[in-house]
């Protein structure tokens, strides 16, 4: 992804609801800000199949809101590159850029 401007949010210590809006936020204002890609990192890139409990339970609600087409206003989803430990979203082109800003962090719950 060398020089493509690319945001990579990190996931990791927030509990699985709080990721997935996070995400879902950093997507929206990456767009905004006229960024051309996301990396969200969410690690247990050894987790290969969906888990109901435990490691794993965020990389698969991100990759079930991708495929679900949630994220379709901001991102070119045939574009999407599943990574062991993270997903790449390469956003749509926004014609009118905003100045960059960003909503604050949310706390994280687990370290």
């Amino acid at each position: 992804m060398g020089g493509m401007r690319t945001l990579s949010v990190d996931l990791h210590g927030h509990d699985v609801l709080t990721a997935v809006d996070l995400a879902a936020d950093r997507v929206q204002e990456a767009y905004s800000n006229g960024y051309e890609a996301v990396e969200l990192l969410h690690g247990a890139g050894d987790v290969t199949e969906p888990v109901e409990t435990g490691r794993g339970r965020i990389k698969w609600a991100l990759r079930k809101i991708v495929e679900e087409g949630r994220l379709d206003g901001y991102i070119d989803r045939g574009r999407t590159w599943l990574k062991a430990g993270s997903i790449v979203l390469y956003l749509k082109r926004n014609p009118k850029p905003r100045r960059e800003a960003w909503s604050p962090d949310p706390p994280r719950s687990h370290r």
